[in-house]
């Protein structure tokens, strides 16, 4: 149990992620946010950021992406990497977050003498898992999102006062929930999007996809080439004060909710069970949430944002791609894409490495991830594969 100065300072701590997040989102283009439609409807969106407080005490907003939409399953097979299929603003935040490190990464491999705010060099070569680059001693990462994560963490809050119809011969197929079914079923895998009338996706929730994350690092498979996994996991999930639950919070991500039949499968000391804080924040409000737009009618942007604080330009993405883009060309992807992930990866340290592989697959499946995916899956229950994204990664 926390005593009450230490609740104190990680509430200010929060505060003062949040100002620093939303002062950065103030200065993002108005073409990449919500806007007002010809028949006068606002539009808003869902935001999320990850933010990085460093061995002095300073904090760095690393990315921010905003975002609720994610593409039918039937589009990620013939992706090419080039397709972001989900497009929630924790999810992009992420590999937001990913983007900025590779970049860090290469500044660090071309210059000798530039210094990064948290990423540094890796001088112990006797590691089990020597990577190149490791995260700054004493570096802690929060991820704020300005909603509840979708899925079992926010059941109790969506399905306040809803009465529910649903054909319960739905239960008994075996197929995940979608977000906005059977609010009375807590514990359970769910998938994107929300409503029932929308394309399956298969893309799993939020919640879902951050347990995940508590067992196999904030590193996506292009970064664990470049970087070592200590120290890069969350240290607390940042939501608005008054919509944190934590029973339902404790359910969903902690180690003695629906999780507790997958710890024990850290043997490979290259990943841990890392379970994160949950902190709110009391202000500012975020001008795009659902809650700011006084109309009663409203609707979701289409588009996101996607901020890398080391990429000269924000991005707008619409349908997965860069909007305005071609559908089939490689500049249409975002700098957040798998594609433009592993091979700038590839190139940085590819080479050294001796990797020469073919097909993007060849690389996800490393046995040591793979096995904390599986464990934690199988605990969890009910995980369906969403379609594979497999691409020729060097030519």
């Amino acid at each position: 149990m926390k005593d009450a100065s230490t609740t104190v300072d990680n509430y200010n701590l929060a505060n003062a992620i949040a100002e620093l997040v939303f002062s950065r989102y103030k200065f993002c283009p108005a073409k990449c946010k919500p806007t007002v439609r010809p028949d006068g409807t606002r539009e808003w969106t869902n935001l999320a950021s990850v933010v990085v407080r460093t061995a002095e005490g300073e904090l760095l907003c690393a990315s921010i992406a905003t975002g609720v939409k994610a593409m039918p399953d039937n589009t990620v097979a013939t992706a090419g990497g080039r397709i972001l299929h989900d497009c929630h603003a924790e999810i992009l935040a992420i590999r937001a977050f990913n983007r900025y490190l590779i970049n860090e990464c290469q500044k660090l491999d071309g210059d000798e003498s530039y210094f990064s705010r948290c990423v540094v060099r890796n001088a112990n070569t006797e590691s089990r898992n020597f990577k190149r680059f490791r995260l700054g001693e004493k570096c802690q990462i929060y991820l704020l999102a300005t909603e509840v994560p979708c899925g079992d963490a926010s059941m109790e809050q969506i399905g306040a006062g809803t009465k529910e119809a649903w054909d319960a011969t739905l239960l008994e197929r075996g197929r995940p929930l979608k977000g906005r079914e059977y609010f009375s079923e807590i514990g359970q895998v769910r998938t994107k999007p929300g409503r029932s009338d929308a394309p399956e996706s298969l893309s799993k929730s939020c919640t879902d996809k951050l347990c995940l994350r508590q067992f196999t690092s904030l590193l996506l498979t292009p970064t664990t080439l470049l970087m070592e996994t200590d120290g890069m996991y969350i240290a607390a999930l940042i939501v608005p004060e008054g919509k944190l639950n934590r029973e339902s919070f404790t359910r969903a991500f902690g180690r003695y909710g629906r999780l507790s039949r997958a710890l024990g499968l850290d043997e490979d000391r290259s990943y841990v069970f890392w379970p994160f804080e949950y902190w709110t924040y009391g202000s500012p409000r975020f001008e795009h949430s659902k809650e700011c737009i006084d109309e009663d009618v409203s609707k979701p942007s289409n588009l996101s944002l996607i901020y890398v604080a080391n990429v000269e330009d924000v991005e707008s993405i619409i349908k997965g791609r860069k909007m305005g883009a071609k559908a089939s060309s490689v500049s249409g992807a975002s700098v957040v894409s798998r594609i433009l992930l592993i091979r700038d990866a590839i190139r940085l340290e590819g080479r050294e490495a001796g990797l020469n592989p073919t097909m993007y697959l060849d690389l996800k499946r490393d046995p040591a991830r793979q096995s904390q995916k599986d464990g934690c899956r199988r605990a969890l229950g009910n995980w369906w594969q969403t379609a594979e994204d497999d691409f020729v990664v060097l030519r």
